[in-house]
């Protein structure tokens, strides 16, 4: 009897280690580059300026219904010393893509784990008000579980809003067009 109940806790404690590994392991990885480029659109027949995020995928899998959504949010004392955030969405020219590939460490000249969302708001302008900040955040799923992760990052400086177009690849800087 006391053999059957150590097999039991034994198979409960590694079920327990395993589903961990997984969510620790196997969830999307991305990284946010915390600038946003500012440049003439990459669109046929578009001569606005547009302003663009970078997402790079980090995860070694592929993953798919990525989503973008970006905000400004204003910051207000409310009632009873309260700090309210108001959101105001960002009008994003694409924000769902199906899928992107996963990271490949030693592969040079390789992208496809890279995606722009781009967006002819000025953003500039709306910066100006040191109470507005803008807030972007992609949600994917991985590509042969199907876990989901959620990645936020608040631009709270207009000198993140640079002029230029992102480095294509893994790359995290902008360069002068």
């Amino acid at each position: 009897m006391h053999e059957f109940i150590f097999n039991i806790c034994c198979n409960i404690t590694a079920s327990f280690i395993f589903i961990f590994a997984l969510l620790i392991f196997l969830k999307p990885k991305f990284d946010i580059v915390h600038f946003i480029a500012k440049n003439d659109s990459p669109f046929d027949n578009v001569s606005d300026l547009c302003y663009s995020f970078k997402i790079i995928n980090k995860s070694f899998f592929g993953a798919y219904d990525i989503e973008a959504r970006s905000n400004y949010y204003y910051i207000r004392q409310g009632e009873n010393d309260i700090v309210n955030k108001v959101f105001s969405k960002i009008e994003l020219k694409t924000s769902k893509v199906n899928f992107i590939s996963g990271f490949k460490p030693f592969t040079k000249n390789y992208g496809d784990n890279c995606i722009q969302f781009f967006t002819y708001e000025d953003l500039s302008s709306k910066m100006n008000n040191s109470s507005t900040y803008i807030q972007f955040q992609i949600t994917a799923r991985h590509n042969l579980i199907g876990l989901n992760n959620i990645f936020t990052y608040n631009f709270v400086n207009k000198s993140v809003i640079v002029e230029g177009k992102f480095k294509e690849g893994n790359y995290k800087e902008i360069i002068n067009c």
